[in-house]
């Protein structure tokens, strides 16, 4: 009996030997031994279950694998295809088994530089957002819109994450038609791809990531569903949805082939987020001259018609009219993100700042959608009903201000000094009517306070004055010296105390000119 034990150990050890032998290199790094159970593979949870089971049972065979391995074999081959897995790709789910399925925390992106992320830092960025100056920024819109051209179908999954999170109807109308186009346009097979070229990111992540785009096929069914169900409620809600298509094209034609304007936005939002001194350097130039390109493409002089600063309250004058006409510009609503960023305090980033927090933008297609379907004319059956629009859709360059005023005059002469313009204007003389003799009488006018006695004043003779109410001498950025000449009107927003002067709003050729021949610096027509 005990020979009978002896040979039977000794075959069960040669199977074991064998088995050991076609372990597949992919096995080396497994440290979970046999702490596995085969009824695990009939299991529904794939996360927590069925993976684990496959590898143990592969990479730590048993007589009872060895008895079912045909079939165990053909089930790996099955999932791994499922999960877009390649052979080599099991790796990563040796580096899941080795954590018991509970993968470290999505934390920290392996680079800062947005344009060097993998697809697995745009994820952990879309999902997670950043800090900024001590508080969040969580905006996935933005966030997803700032690796354009270059997101990657792996972030594009956390942006459509985030977008259907939560299970409601007509009242994520808004958000849903917004992400409508990612939804179309999910690659899996690329997003597999992609996920297998990230070698800076962990194992068990890339393997958490092919869970995540395996269940979503049946939560974008579900979706579907419930975006049915929107527009079986009110017809009126399509619109949501063509105004974002709409949006998302306009910009695609505006913006996706100008790859250096998008690197240039993404080298500001890699500043923004992360204070590096090397993605800042050389940005006042870069977003001079991008600014100055869209105002002579994009805008006309005929915006400025009838506009004019008014003495008497600076805040009421060409600043407040002509500011939303030019942040509804999409060129300009998209380089004033990336200025704003770079110069901060000059005077015409403040304008600008004032204007850019009061509407989506076009940072990417995702606002572009946004900003299309705001301008959509929508009007529901229920009279009682309204669209919702999303309210944490902010920039992160919004800045706390006042109101951004803006004051000028006519030329009377320009001088350069320590560093500025000293413009000095023409006296602005104004001509009033009014008492120019009188005398007091005897007659008791009022008691003051004080005790002391007013009499009774009494106009002998009018009279016209003239008096000099021009502002005092300005001090202008030196970079508009060739635009500001003697006869000429101007319009300038103010610095905020950079040292360098306000900068000029708009010039006019003539007090009297209708329109203006300069804006922000730059020529327009």
């Amino acid at each position: 009996m005990k020979k009978l034990v002896a040979v039977s150990v000794m075959a069960w050890l040669c199977h074991m030997g064998s088995a050991s032998a076609g372990v597949p290199a992919w096995c080396k790094d497994y440290t979970g031994g046999d702490r596995y159970d085969l009824k695990d593979l009939s299991s529904k949870n794939i996360r927590d279950n069925v993976l684990p089971a496959f590898v143990g049972a592969t990479c730590a065979p048993n007589a009872e694998v060895a008895a079912n391995a045909a079939d165990i074999e053909k089930a790996r081959q099955a999932w791994g295809k499922k999960l877009g897995m390649q052979e080599a790709d099991w790796a990563d789910a040796v580096a899941w088994a080795n954590v018991n399925a509970r993968p470290s925390y999505f934390r920290d992106p392996s680079t800062k530089d947005l344009a060097k992320m993998t697809p697995v830092d745009q994820y952990i960025t879309i999902r997670e957002g950043f800090s900024e100056n001590g508080s969040p920024f969580d905006n996935p819109v933005y966030l997803t819109d700032m690796f354009e051209p270059n997101l990657t179908e792996v972030g594009r999954l956390a942006y459509i994450e985030e977008c259907i999170r939560e299970e409601r109807t007509e009242e994520n109308a808004v958000q849903y038609a917004m992400c409508q186009g990612d939804i179309d346009a999910l690659d899996y097979a690329k997003f597999f791809a992609q996920l297998r070229t990230d070698t800076a990111n962990k194992g068990e992540h890339r393997m958490q990531l092919r869970f995540e785009a395996y269940e979503m096929a049946p939560r974008l069914k579900k979706h579907a569903e419930i975006v049915a169900k929107i527009y079986t409620k009110d017809e009126a809600y399509k619109k949501l949805w063509d105004a974002a298509k709409k949006g998302r094209t306009e910009w695609a034609a505006s913006f996706s082939g100008n790859k250096d304007l998008l690197a240039l936005a993404q080298r500001l939002d890699t500043f923004q987020f992360s204070k590096s001194r090397k993605a800042r350097e050389g940005c006042e130039a870069a977003t001079d001259a991008a600014l100055a390109a869209a105002i002579t493409a994009k805008v006309p002089a005929k915006l400025f018609k009838d506009l004019k600063d008014i003495r008497m309250d600076p805040f009421a004058g060409v600043a407040k009219d002509v500011g939303p006409l030019l942040l509804d510009i999409p060129e300009i609503a998209f380089i004033s993100g990336p200025y704003i960023q770079c110069q901060g305090g000059r005077g015409a980033a403040e304008f600008l700042s004032t204007w850019v927090d009061k509407v989506p933008g076009q940072r990417g297609p995702r606002a572009a959608a946004f900003t299309a379907i705001t301008k959509e004319k929508i009007v529901l059956d229920d009279m009682s009903a309204k669209v919702e629009y999303p309210r944490n859709l902010g920039h992160p360059f919004t800045q706390s201000h006042g109101s951004q005023g803006s004051s000028g005059g006519v030329i009377k002469s320009v001088k350069e000094k320590d560093g500025v313009l000293i413009v000095e204007l023409q006296p602005l003389l104004v001509k009033r009517k009014e008492c120019v003799q009188s005398h007091r009488t005897n007659r008791l006018a009022r008691i003051n306070r004080d005790g002391s006695l007013d009499y009774e004043l009494v106009c002998d003779k009018m009279g016209v004055k003239t008096y000099d109410e021009s502002w005092g001498d300005f001090k202008i950025n030196p970079a508009y010296k060739s635009t500001l000449k003697p006869g000429a009107l101007f319009s300038a927003v103010h610095a905020n105390e950079n040292g360098k002067g306000a900068d000029i709003l708009a010039v006019w050729p003539k007090k009297d000119a209708e329109l203006p021949t300069v804006v922000l610096g730059a020529p327009v027509k």
